[in-house]
């Protein structure tokens, strides 16, 4: 049997190839299901009929649509059901982690029942990465090659399930092995989500010699600088956190261990990226970049919360939040070099000359 998995775009996560699908590709792959995945958020602007036209040169018997918009999903269901009436609407989002529940949902629909057996956490294969362009979708690793994601956990009924360290080092022996793949992401959960588990998977990938680099999410708040040296002999090469008004604002003791966290970071070379998230009052954005300047990261980006995107122009406020932590970074920069007073005299003179400008 011939199945097509049209991936939609997202409304986030569109860097990310369509990891969930790759997931249920591979265990249909293993019913002797012929299957390929065509990816829209590759061409998002492409049409309908060239989608229509591939899919008449593959014939399938089976269409799965999957994306995380309903309106989305609905308008495809729209353009394609009368060709391809064996259709299942599929709601996943790209990452990975809802694979059990996807594959779960398609097994029923292929069975033909309105329920099916779950999926065991240890039985789903590694995703179909050969169905997959990894190379045209904007995920790389800090030096620039090619990165792709790896599942650590499993998302069922609203809990994390984390997986064995033993099977994601064997994931990356053979993402390495059989693809050549040396640069991998951790996407979520946050690897401190458990600190009993991040410390056994540490340690774990630290002693199997996997040659495959990682970047991970974590909590700043729960690494120590014991763990840091433990990071690098486990092949961590990027960590990226999130920085809140709370975070930062707490105490001067607290961005004192902060900034002291970060150098100890990056004095391993390791990468280090925050997300800053702007939130109301619309006043204190300013100041939280400023503070997000001075921390010592290799970058930052910024993402505005729901309540503060309603009634203003979320591109306008991330510009300016950007420009605002560029000019921090420069002004930081020539205090650590020249010392606060003749760096901020120097900072001033540069505002001055921009402005007469």
């Amino acid at each position: 049997m011939k199945v097509a998995i049209i991936a939609l775009p997202g409304t986030h996560d569109n860097h990310l190839p369509p990891l969930t699908v790759a997931y249920v590709a591979a265990m249909l792959e293993q019913r002797r299901a012929i299957v390929r995945i065509y990816d829209r958020a590759l061409d998002p602007q492409g049409s309908w009929e060239d989608i229509q036209r591939r899919l008449q040169t593959f014939q399938p018997q089976r269409v799965i649509v999957a994306g995380d918009d309903t309106n989305a999903i609905e308008q495809a269901v729209s353009q394609l059901h009368q060709t391809y009436p064996d259709m299942l609407p599929l709601f996943v989002r790209r990452t990975g982690s809802e694979a059990i529940a996807a594959v779960t949902s398609v097994f029923a629909w292929f069975d033909g029942t309105n329920h099916s057996a779950e999926v065991s956490a240890d039985e789903p294969v590694y995703p179909a990465r050969h169905l997959l362009s990894l190379e045209h979708y904007a995920l790389r690793a800090p030096g620039g090659e090619v990165q792709t994601p790896v599942v650590i956990g499993w998302r069922l009924h609203g809990r994390w399930y984390l997986r064995e360290p033993r099977q994601i080092a064997q994931e990356l022996r053979t993402l390495s092995e059989e693809l050549g793949i040396r640069h991998v992401l951790f996407y979520e959960p946050e690897l401190t989500l458990d600190t009993q588990w991040f410390a056994e998977f540490v340690d774990y990938l630290a002693c199997a010699n996997v040659p495959v680099k990682w970047q991970a999410a974590v909590s700043i708040v729960e690494l120590g600088e014991a763990q840091i040296q433990k990071l690098v002999r486990a092949g961590c090469e990027a960590l990226t956190f999130v920085l809140t008004a709370t975070s930062v604002f707490d105490s001067a003791n607290s961005r004192a261990q902060m900034r002291k966290l970060i150098a100890a970071i990056r004095d391993q070379g390791i990468y280090t990226h925050a997300t800053v998230l702007l939130e109301p009052p619309y006043e204190s954005i300013g100041r939280l970049v400023d503070v997000a300047a001075t921390l010592g990261l290799n970058d930052a980006s910024f993402q505005l919360m729901q309540t503060l995107r309603i009634g203003n122009n979320e591109q306008e406020i991330q510009s300016f939040a950007r420009q605002r932590y560029n000019e921090g970074r420069t002004r930081q920069r020539l205090i650590e070099r020249f010392g606060p007073a003749l760096g901020g005299l120097l900072w001033q003179l540069r505002v001055q000359h921009l402005a007469e400008e």
